[in-house]
């Protein structure tokens, strides 16, 4: 879970990350499942928006959906760039793709990017994280933005898979990096380590140039060198 609701968080929000109720649906779809909120915060889900726009992405790959709340997010940067090079020019359609392992999961992010209008520049696949990567790698597939939310025992692996999958200049952003401070503990549980060993592996990649930002859980923003 990544969503710090503390007072200066919602001061934020309330400023610069209001919720509307299209997001405000996908949260209360997750409370009425019975399920963990794992969704990442408002002010979080604003900084994948901005990034997606800041490197004008015409591909958005995000590894892990749940609910569809990042999705939104992410679709909406991708359906704006969209809106603004039809007015410039005859250019690739933008698209956001996800990946989802549990089908009914699927199902749901399906139908919060269809109510948010961006059904047309979204696909949501149903699959493992790692399988799927693969796959796009054999196609020769090129994303410019990743977003890993993934299970965290695979994230060196998303790492290496990433390093494949975007081009020079190309983002990748992990989330729960900094694990509720749990990193910092001298061994911890099975995800407490691997989130570790992903943040060693990141530190020193030759593939990317990174740093974690404190925001919500941690945020790794790495670019591809």
């Amino acid at each position: 879970m990544s969503d710090d609701r503390s007072p200066i968080i919602n001061y934020i929000v309330e400023r610069f990350a209001r919720e509307d109720y299209l997001l405000n649906n996908v949260l209360a779809a997750q409370e009425a499942g019975g399920g963990p909120m794992m969704n990442i915060g408002a002010d979080q889900g604003k900084l994948l928006y901005l990034l997606v726009k800041l490197v004008r992405a015409q591909s958005v790959l995000e590894v892990g959906s749940y609910y569809g709340y990042s999705s939104i997010w992410l679709g909406r940067a991708v359906a704006e760039l969209n809106h603004s090079r039809k007015r410039l020019c005859a250019e690739a359609m933008h698209k956001l793709e996800c990946i989802e392992i549990d089908p009914a999961q699927a199902d749901i992010v399906r139908g919060h990017l269809r109510d948010a209008g961006l059904e047309d520049c979204s696909v949501v696949h149903s699959g493992g994280g790692v399988e799927l990567m693969e796959k796009f790698i054999s196609e020769g597939r090129i994303f410019d933005v990743i977003f890993v939310d993934a299970d965290k025992g695979n994230y060196s692996r998303y790492l290496d898979l990433a390093a494949k999958l975007l081009p020079s200049g190309g983002l990748l952003l992990v989330d729960n990096v900094i694990w509720s401070g749990r990193v910092l503990e001298p061994d911890g549980d099975t995800s407490t380590r691997a989130i570790k060993a992903f943040n060693e592996k990141l530190s020193q990649s030759q593939d990317f140039e990174s740093v974690i930002a404190t925001v919500q859980d941690g945020l790794a923003i790495a670019v591809k060198r």
